[in-house]
């Protein structure tokens, strides 16, 4: 799609292909804009260009039989970002998630993390993060249709 757009000063034309190139040049380009801006955010930009640090702990019975795993990184905010978490049914309620949480938050502490953040639909496990102290921020409904995406943060002290 080419719209064409005359200013007084440019024909402006806009073109919906999609490019690697101009994605590159466009993030570099706010990249730039961010340095301009703010230290805080400059430090944050830069450290997404870092491999994360990945926290990983793993719940097995017998020799390599997973039954439960939480994978996690620290982001570029600086924040702990629980990404995944998975406890197979018939360990449920045993508090492996709670250890897998905790581990993770710990570990994140013991590199100077201070907050850690998920998310989880209306269908995982909302009221197990708010038992564990994360708080709900932002909600956005309708994600996937008929469904809650809920974004949570705790303080870690």
């Amino acid at each position: 799609m080419k719209i064409l757009i005359t200013s007084e000063k440019n024909k402006i034309t806009f073109n919906d292909a999609n490019s690697k190139q101009r994605r590159e040049l466009i993030t570099n380009k706010l990249f730039e804009f961010n340095q301009a801006q703010s230290r805080k955010v400059l430090q944050c930009d830069l450290l997404k260009t870092d491999t994360p640090t990945f926290i990983e702990i793993y719940a097995e019975v017998k020799p390599e039989k997973l039954v439960g795993g939480l994978i996690s990184y620290i982001d570029w905010g600086q924040w702990l970002y629980i990404d995944t978490i998975w406890v197979d049914a018939d360990y449920r309620k045993q508090g492996i998630g709670q250890y897998l949480v905790t581990s993770a938050q710990q570990k994140a502490k013991n590199q100077g993390i201070k907050r850690s953040r998920l998310y989880t639909f209306d269908f995982q496990a909302l009221p197990f993060y708010e038992k564990l102290g994360y708080t709900v921020y932002g909600k956005l409904d309708n994600f996937p249709e008929g469904h809650t995406v809920y974004y949570l943060k705790k303080i870690l002290s």
